[in-house]
């Protein structure tokens, strides 16, 4: 059970293909039909072994990594030992092995859904325990050994599961400042959805889109009216238009910010934080406006290409930025050069159908601003649809114009900007994220990879501003945001994720502190008098010196309660007082081995002390009523008080 406890962990982990994850799965698999189908196998253990070998020696041929090696090379071994004939040694081995699988599993994830695992992996771990050690000492005894007594183990698995959270919350918080490595794994990160760096729309079939989430928003007051300068959160811009295929440009200015302590206007800001999910593409989405900026400690922000802000160093963990915002109807860029300009309006060789439809929809010489509306409007009117049904076509953005006229954000953003260009007017496709539903159960706005958008910005030059032209029709609603018990379930499983991951993932010596202050003043504000207070406080010495005491009795009087007793059966304990010190129990002496022991002293009470040990052996190992037991020991115990004891053997 151990070794399919960490495969299914290991599964849910995401660190693994489908493949991969089934590859794994097939050493189990086929040791489950040898088991099922009572196959010997032992004359074929020494080729097993060697097949095992050679996995091992391709693996590490094929450099799949350190963790990838290591992991296989564990479950063919789990394989090979399972489908062996194996007795108590080998299953201790498969259990060690299970052991290091569900290691090798932890390094790699610390999502919500393996702590379900971490808790049944314990669980199943201490039953082949106990049915280990249950096993072994059934050999001894000739009495045929019941059931082993595995309905402790669930309440053995809560006790270790409350003890642990409690040494969590705790123990000092260590800051080893060290980073993960990623040893050949492929991360969650690796297969999802990202920001596109290129927009090309060549690409044939539909798109797909996803639930991973991008990240999350909390607002730092409860304003609705953050919705609106948050609705649209810009990671780059691609600005380079080559073939009617958009890329990021060398020379794009980064996005107009600040450190979180520099200088801000005025007036009070939006504040919100931002927890950004790892991606492939290391560019931050951030809303529009003048952006004061707060990276969690140890962590800093650079320029990226295409205007945008990354992190220093990679991350593959949830990370929050706080933000404050002074909110801005578009990016501003001072400085534009004339050969910046003529780069920015440059519309290529295959504009044609595009400033045809521009000259239709939107005649004559207007402003860029009214020019955007006009095409904008007339863009709308168009179907949104994730079928691409203009992919693969010798020039999309003419068959989508022309056509179809069907299509997704980025044909929308793409052809307005081509329109914008073919007219004159600076514009370029920005890409990013539109603000994603509201989930009231956790009190933010979840952005996942459904909501990647793309838009146009054009340049103002009277306001030297970047202003936003978004011309795609609103998108099928978010599966978060519909009513229904589904979607409502939904909601309440991202809302747990994130608050394991605030809480337990992202758990600081602050939070430590912040939790003990939240303590003191709760019991501050409960305002007591002086009679009450001292009385609660009473209560409290009291109910802590009793639960000392109680765990006292139950360590020295019940089980260090089998402490100095044979077996650790406290039904003995008479006969135990009754024998006298010269014939104390052994440390780690069984019942039986004591009671043999007895029956030397005393060879007229040989009959009754065997029956009393196979009363013992029934009790410990056929899970027997412990009544009888007491009966006979006190019985033996009176015996041995009218009798004395014979003289020692060999005295």
């Amino acid at each position: 059970m151990p070794p399919w406890l960490a495969w299914g962990a290991l599964a849910t982990t995401g660190a693994y293909t489908w493949e991969e994850v089934g590859g794994m799965a097939l050493p189990l698999a086929a040791a489950a039909f040898v088991e099922h189908r009572r196959l010997d196998l032992h004359r074929f253990r020494r080729p097993l072994e060697v097949a095992a070998l050679a996995v091992f020696l391709f693996l590490v041929a094929a450099r799949t990594g350190v963790l990838p090696t290591v992991v296989n090379t564990l479950f063919m071994l789990c394989g090979v030992r399972l489908a062996l004939p194996r007795g108590l040694p080998q299953r201790r081995q498969v259990l060690l092995m299970g052991f290091l699988l569900f290691l090798t599993t932890a390094v790699s994830t610390s999502d919500l859904d393996f702590l379900l695992w971490a808790v049944l992996w314990a669980a199943g771990a201490a039953a082949a325990l106990v049915q280990q050690a249950w096993d072994q000492a059934s050999e001894r005894v000739a009495t045929p050994a019941g059931p082993a007594p595995l309905g402790r183990v669930p309440r053995w698995t809560v006790a270790a599961v409350v003890v642990a959270a409690g040494c969590f919350v705790i123990l000092p918080r260590l800051r080893a400042g060290v980073r993960g490595l990623p040893l050949g794994l492929q991360t969650p990160v690796g297969g999802q959805a990202g920001l596109p760096t290129v927009l090309d729309l060549s690409a044939r079939g539909p798109l797909e889109g996803g639930t991973e989430v991008a990240l999350r928003v909390v607002p730092g007051q409860p304003d609705p009216g953050l919705a609106g300068p948050f609705g649209l959160l810009k990671a780059l811009v691609l600005e380079d238009l080559r073939d009617q295929r958009w890329e990021r440009a060398a020379d794009t200015p980064r996005r107009f910010s600040v450190g979180w302590r520099g200088p801000v206007p005025p007036d009070r800001p939006l504040e919100a934080t931002l927890y950004v999910n790892p991606a492939p593409v290391q560019a931050l989405p951030l809303p529009y406006g003048f952006q004061a900026l707060e990276p969690p400690d140890g962590e800093t922000l650079r320029p990226g290409p295409g205007g945008a802000l990354r992190w220093t160093v990679p991350v593959r963990r949830i990370l929050p930025l706080r933000v404050q915002l002074h909110p801005l109807p578009g990016e501003p860029e001072r400085g534009m050069t004339a050969q910046r300009l003529a780069d920015l309006t440059a519309a290529g060789d295959q504009a044609g159908a595009a400033l045809r439809f521009s000259r239709r929809e939107a005649p004559g010489d207007l402003p860029p601003a009214e020019l955007a509306a006009r095409l904008t409007t007339a863009l709308r009117a168009f179907r949104y649809t994730l079928d691409n049904p203009s992919g693969g076509a010798a020039r999309p953005v003419d068959d989508f114009l022309e056509r179809t006229r069907a299509g997704h954000c980025e044909y929308f953003a793409s052809a307005l900007a081509l329109m914008l260009r073919a007219r004159g007017v600076a514009a370029r496709v920005a890409v990013g994220y539109r603000l994603g539903p509201w989930i009231p159960e956790g009190g933010y706005w979840l952005v996942t990879q459904n909501e990647a958008h793309s838009w146009v910005e054009f340049y103002d030059p009277e306001a030297r501003l970047w202003r936003i032209a978004d011309p795609t029709p609103p998108a099928p609603p978010s599966a978060f945001g519909a009513g229904g018990v589904a979607a409502a379930a939904a909601r309440m499983a991202d809302a747990l994720r994130f608050r394991w991951d605030r809480y337990v993932v992202r758990f600081s010596d602050e939070d430590q502190v912040q939790g003990l202050a939240w303590l003191q003043d709760g019991w501050d504000r409960l305002r007591l008098g002086p009679g009450l207070g001292a009385l609660l406080k009473a209560a409290a010495l009291v109910g802590a010196a009793g639960a000392l005491a109680w765990a006292a009795w139950r360590f020295f009087a019940r089980g260090g309660a089998g402490d100095g007793l044979p077996g650790r059966i406290t039904e003995l304990a008479p006969l135990v007082r009754a024998a006298g010190t010269p014939s104390e129990p052994f440390t780690g002496e069984t019942a039986r081995a004591w009671l043999a022991r007895l029956a030397l002293l005393r060879p007229d009470r040989a009959p009754a002390l065997a029956a009393l040990a196979q009363e013992a052996d029934a009790v410990t190992y056929g899970g027997k009523g412990r009544a009888a037991l007491a009966r006979l020991a006190q019985t033996e115990a009176a015996a041995w008080r009218i009798g004395d004891p014979a003289p020692r053997v060999g005295s």
